[in-house]
């Protein structure tokens, strides 16, 4: 099994989701989701300048800490927040994580 660390993907978004950008969040990677999600309340803080903030910790195999790394999200039609992640090779690490939140819009951005 792999080692895993925890990052958070936060986004700050306009009320239509047509426009969302990252926010940085305090620390790059977590040991634990735990750990991570005790810090995921500040970044949702960190947000309160956007309408809508969309944000979770996403799984990160630990070897990839040190490569480049992306992450990328969309919004289904069930309104559930997906993120992946890819490595440089191309390679996606596990299955998206889903959130309820909003509709129809995807991108991607570099972790870190």
């Amino acid at each position: 099994m792999e080692n895993l660390v925890f990052a958070i993907l936060m986004l700050g978004c306009d009320h239509t989701l047509e426009a969302c950008e990252n926010v940085p969040t305090p620390i790059e990677f977590y040991a634990s989701r735990e750990a991570c999600e005790e810090i995921l309340p500040l970044a949702f803080h960190e947000a309160d300048t956007h309408p809508i903030a969309l944000g979770d910790c996403v799984a990160v195999p630990e070897n990839w800490i040190e490569k480049d790394i992306v992450f990328e999200w969309s919004v289904d039609q069930d309104d559930r927040l997906k993120i992946a992640v890819r490595g440089a090779d191309n390679t996606v690490f596990g299955d998206p994580i889903v959130t309820k939140v909003a509709s129809g819009k995807t991108s991607r951005m570099p972790a870190g």
